[in-house]
């Protein structure tokens, strides 16, 4: 009987002390990732600006996102009156040494190297001090696009040494090493419905992300396969994470899939240009795939762009971001369905 109380009160603490984290006022979001997620660090590194200690920057005005205008993240702040610390890089895969592509900082060391140069103090010493409260800050991982697109699985192209799950390992290691460093909320999302947008569509049609021949059925088939298989791995690793953790932690999913295809079975209840909603189409057009100065020729109106669901062949448009930002700031705050 003492024995079975002793438990008993052993897992009480843990509960106590889970609730004494997801209770707190989360007032700061770490996030990582690429192009869907970055808000201007590619720009920077492209334009030799290289971000440095507490880079802040959001595009527009000086620029734009690869949503053709705010990202995602930016809503996310507005709405939930959030500090945003994005690390995230437009062309980054979770880890450069697995599915290099354009050799931007990845997720799992550069990006990783990002946040410790912010938020962890050592000293020039091995004991490291997390400066964010851990009950004040949740961080948020959607990365994967390009580990299993074009330049890698889906083209066939990944090194002979590197399978899936090593991509899924590559994430949960990296919120391990976060967890480590005294990160104790994290969410990580899962990959969207790729198959739906224009580059992995059923067409085989050039587009200005692969203007060369290929056969668009086998790539959307592949992606399908692709998607459904990784998103199934990170959602095992988040249920072994969370027990591997008992409670000193946790990892909560993120159904961006399930979400995206909402958004896309039922368009009118998320977008509301001036035109019908378009779920189909995309607003940025790039009339010759062969041509990047051609890009823009075309593109819908100003009006027009919320009646979007794509900004163009591979990324969501600025209304699904926002719609986006809305439900994962529901899911901050332990609301969210998906």
């Amino acid at each position: 009987m003492f024995l079975l109380r002793l438990k008993w009160l052993f897992a009480l603490g843990f509960v106590a002390r889970w609730l004494s984290i997801t209770d707190a006022r989360i007032t700061n979001v770490v996030l990582f990732g690429d192009s869907y997620t970055d808000q201007s660090r590619a720009h920077s590194i492209s334009n030799g600006t290289y971000p440095g200690k507490d880079y802040q920057e959001v595009y527009p005005p000086a620029d734009t996102a690869a949503d053709g205008g705010f990202q995602w993240p930016f809503y996310l702040g507005l709405y939930g009156n959030y500090t945003i610390w994005n690390y995230a890089v437009g062309g980054a895969v979770c880890s450069n040494t697995l599915t290099p592509l354009l050799g931007v900082p990845d997720v799992s060391s550069g990006q990783y190297a990002w946040f410790v140069q912010d938020h962890v103090a050592h000293n020039g010493t091995a004991h490291q001090r997390l400066l964010l409260d851990p009950a004040s800050f949740v961080v948020v991982m959607w990365v994967g696009t390009n580990d299993i697109g074009i330049g890698n699985f889906v083209t066939n192209d990944q090194a002979e040494d590197v399978a899936l799950p090593d991509v899924a390992d590559c994430q949960l290691n990296t919120l391990r090493a976060l967890h480590a460093l005294g990160a104790r909320r994290f969410v990580l999302n899962s990959l969207i419905p790729l198959q739906l947008t224009k580059l992995y569509s059923n067409s085989s049609d050039p587009t200005i992300y692969y203007p060369s021949p290929h056969n668009g059925t086998a790539w959307h088939r592949s992606m399908y396969n692709l998607v459904h298989s990784l998103n199934r791995m990170l959602g095992d690793g988040v249920r072994t994470l969370n027990e591997e953790w008992r409670g000193d932690g946790r990892v909560d999913w993120f159904d961006t899939y399930g979400f995206f295809e909402e958004m896309y079975d039922n368009p009118t209840q998320y977008f509301n240009g001036s035109i019908p909603a378009n779920v189909t189409d995309h607003c940025h057009q790039c009339p010759d795939p062969d041509d990047w100065r051609q890009c823009g020729i075309g593109d819908c109106t100003l009006e027009e762009r919320d009646s979007y669901m794509w900004w163009d062949e591979l990324h969501p448009s600025e209304q699904t971001g926002r719609n986006l930002a809305a439900e994962m700031h529901k899911k901050i705050l332990g609301e969210s369905q998906y």
